[in-house]
């Protein structure tokens, strides 16, 4: 076996477990949410679920304006920091115990808290203009005031995760999720119950601030917490990270500018419950199967970012990382779609029936964006933020324009389908652009299991959309979902070995 055959076997395997070590923790946290989402569904009722989508989306637009893409920017030269403390003898010290490192997280943690006072004031000074924006209305400015403190809260958030993920603690950071997500739970829902949809905007800070203060006291265990807000030649020192964090900032504003806009307009030429039922089909598409994508940012990104300079091993890594997440999101978007009659009021309820067609249209959306997302991640490894800008800027303004257009001809569908459309436009452009400037290229097999796996897809989405709930199409749709599960199966074996301890488990007579 040549060493390039056992290197790509160790990789493979590599992301696998990274998959399923973070997709544990991953998959109790969308069962947490799910239950969530049903309960809050019952409570609050279509109307109510297209609020809070509304109520996060105006957050994130406003956090996108204001945070200046620091927590983003720090964590690389956080890590290097955290790397180089090495005690006399060789062996990694503290980070407590780095001075350089805990004195750039002090800088890093001065300029969140700066970020996070103006969000704030921007939340609070401007609350009618964002009202209008996000939902046509001045008459919920009154909710958006209650918004501003999660603003800043999420901003604060971001600090924290970013000095936990750069310190490399996932274990804490798998703890928070779950217990966050718990907390979360406990909090909301009785809110719900008691004050409806008015109690939406408080449920939501409560939430967000109990997730902050684990954060907090994780991180600050790590590396005590303090601040310098008052020496502008202290804060000065930081600068770079601004203007490194520009085109990320840009970005933000544009894309969740966008996508504020598209729930906008489905409420101004719909209806609320319009909305309700599209950040519900997006939920559905996007969340449940996100676990495929939990090792991007925690092993992906940084053995991307150390192929600097060596175009065969950063083509290796991307083509590596694309069969996995293929491989595991073919399989689950077909048992996804043949199941999703049952899983959509077993989710919600049955006023959340109409988002199905929705669903279906969409699917495809996490299909390219599994092929999309590993070459996407180049910009960020090699720090390129005015290219990231633009192409990012691509995706929005295509499913600006496509989801318009959509919404108009067929409602919420016509919604789902610009997702799955503006989404293969992407990845175009990435295969185009990120090909040009950073020399990508798909390998022939890559290439051939991508297109296979697709019209797979199309066959058993495509009679799932369209069978009319005949027992013809479940039975082209059961076929599919079999047929690329088997054909996952084959082709991971063939990749990854078999450990020794299962290969005796199972010759046992």
């Amino acid at each position: 076996m040549s060493t390039e055959k056992k290197d790509k076997e160790a990789s493979i395997a590599r992301v696998l477990k990274y998959t399923g070590m973070l997709g544990g923790v991953q998959g109790l946290y969308v069962l947490l949410s799910i239950v969530r989402n049903k309960l809050t569904s019952i409570l609050l009722g279509v109307g109510g679920v297209g609020l809070i989508d509304m109520y996060n989306r105006t957050a994130d637009l406003i956090c996108s304006s204001t945070n200046l893409g620091i927590s983003f920017c720090a964590v690389q030269h956080i890590a290097e920091l955290y790397d180089k403390g090495k005690d006399a003898g060789g062996a990694p010290v503290p980070a407590r115990e780095n001075p350089e490192l805990v004195e750039y997280i002090r800088l890093v943690r001065s300029w969140v808290a700066c970020t996070a006072l103006a969000g704030f004031l921007l939340t609070l000074l401007l609350a009618p203009v964002w009202a209008y924006i996000s939902l046509g209305s001045a008459r919920h400015s009154s909710m958006v005031v209650v918004l501003s403190p999660l603003v800043a809260i999420l901003i604060l958030s971001g600090g924290e995760m970013a000095i936990l993920r750069a310190l490399r603690q996932l274990r804490t950071i798998a703890l928070i999720t779950i217990v966050g997500a718990f907390t979360t739970l406990l909090i909301t829902l009785p809110v719900y119950w008691v004050m409806g949809t008015t109690g939406i905007a408080p449920a939501l800070v409560a939430a967000a601030g109990m997730l902050l203060l684990m954060q907090w006291y994780a991180a600050q265990r790590v590396v005590p917490y303090r601040l310098t807000l008052g020496s502008w030649r202290f804060l000065k020192r930081g600068c770079w990270m601004l203007r490194l964090g520009v085109g990320y900032v840009l970005t933000g504003i544009v894309c969740s500018g966008c996508e504020l806009f598209v729930r906008s307009y489905i409420v101004y030429y719909g209806s609320m419950a319009d909305a309700g039922l599209f950040a519900a089909g997006l939920t559905l598409t996007v969340t449940y199967t996100r676990l495929v994508f939990t090792s991007m940012d925690s092993d992906y990104f940084p053995r991307l970012s150390a192929t600097t300079g060596d175009v065969q091993r950063q083509n290796i890594a991307i083509n590596r990382q694309i069969d996995v997440l293929v491989l595991l999101m073919a399989p689950m978007l077909m048992a996804f779609s043949l199941f999703l009659p049952i899983i959509v009021p077993l989710l919600y309820t049955r006023d959340f029936m109409e988002t199905i067609p929705m669903v279906y249209a969409a699917l495809f959306y996490m299909f390219f964006k599994a092929i999309s997302s590993p070459v996407a991640y180049l910009s960020l490894a090699r720090n390129r933020s005015r290219l990231y800008f633009f192409v990012e800027v691509s995706y929005s303004l295509t499913f600006l324009l496509t989801a318009i257009i959509g919404f108009r001809l067929w409602s919420v569908v016509g919604v789902g389908i610009a997702l799955s459309i503006s989404n293969f436009v992407y990845l175009a452009v990435v295969w185009i652009v990120y090909g040009k400037s950073f020399g990508f290229r798909m390998n022939g097999a890559t290439l051939r299991r991508c297109f296979l796996y697709f019209c797979i897809l199309v066959v058993g989405i495509g009679s799932c959309a369209l069978g009319g709930g005949t027992w013809q199409s479940y039975a082209v749709a059961s076929a599919a979902t079999i047929a690329s599960a088997g054909l996952s199966a084959l082709l991971l074996k063939k990749e990854v070995p078999m450990p020794k301890r299962w290969r005796r488990f199972l010759s046992r007579k």
